[in-house]
């Protein structure tokens, strides 16, 4: 019953910080809620460093530490954020959850192509058709709409999702043993500069604190999304098996998907739930796959 409890909250609390951050984008432009998240998320895991009373310095990478892994991980992860942010600008809350959703798949593909761990088995050639039939009808649905308005925003998750399967990919390969709390932290605090710059070079307006758009997105998926959520995950990983906890992943898109339409009236169309559940289905049979 605890894994149970466990794995939906922190699935459903994946899913719902599309809505927030999508809520959050109403009164801020994208890089302003890059920094800002990014400043909060930091924050709020240098405390949980505290509280657990570890070290609070940048991991030092030994072993390959000709290469400078830790930086380029740090490129990767907020590069990811950067499109994703950008994009969901363009796209609903929904979609893009399931586009970004997709990175279980890529992060699969990359893994049997570049790392050669992977056995791609008839379960995982099903997912990954599945998934992929799933993208067609998402595609529909914007072909069937006026305009095909999220077309920009679509394309710019989907890159986001496969850049976040190569930093995962990235991550297990050369920042093995390394602590994830600091990896996080320092991480989401290298970001603040580049993004507070970026903010200043586009002319972006100064972010307004006290707004409850603001408060709402940042906060959500600063404190929740990145900090709170992430333990659990971590958590959930030591105290079962990672495989079985991968597996339902598949519920993040669903959730994102049903709580776009609940929270922001987004429209929940034929082709929208068909696609839904065909991603959610061949993320679900790629994870069991290696199970």
């Amino acid at each position: 019953m605890r894994f149970w409890i466990l794995v939906i909250s922190v699935t459903f609390l994946w899913g719902l910080s599309f809505s927030t951050a999508k809520i959050g984008l109403r009164s801020l432009e994208p890089f302003s809620f890059l920094w800002m998240r990014s400043l909060v998320s930091a924050i709020t895991v240098f405390i949980l460093i505290f509280i657990m009373q570890s070290k609070f310095s940048p991991p030092k990478i030994t072993g390959k530490g000709s290469k400078p892994s830790f930086w380029v991980n740090i490129f990767l992860h907020n590069l990811v954020f950067l499109l994703y942010y950008n994009g969901l600008v363009y796209s609903t809350a929904g979609r893009a959850s399931l586009f970004l959703y997709v990175q279980p798949l890529l992060y699969v593909a990359l893994a049997t192509l570049i790392a050669k761990e992977e056995k791609v088995g008839l379960k995982a050639v099903i997912g990954f058709v599945s998934a992929f039939a799933g993208m067609v009808f998402l595609f529909g649905d914007n072909l069937s709409s006026k305009g095909g308005s999220t077309w920009f925003g679509d394309v710019l998750v989907i890159l986001a999702a496969l850049v976040w399967a190569y930093q995962s990919l990235y991550l297990k390969m050369n920042l093995v043993g390394v602590d994830a709390y600091r990896i996080t932290a320092w991480t989401q605090l290298f970001a603040v500069i580049p993004f507070v710059l970026l903010a200043f070079i586009f002319n972006e307006s100064l972010p307004d604190t006290v707004d409850l758009n603001v408060i709402t997105g940042v906060g959500f998926n600063g404190i929740v999304g990145t900090g709170l959520t992430i333990i659990l995950w971590i958590w959930l990983i030591k105290e079962f098996p990672a495989k079985r906890v991968s597996a339902f992943m598949f519920l993040c898109p669903l959730f994102g998907v049903f709580l776009g339409a609940l929270i922001l009236s987004e429209p929940l169309t034929f082709f929208m739930i068909t696609g839904s559940f065909l991603i959610a289905l061949g993320i679900y049979l790629v994870n069991k796959e290696s199970t």
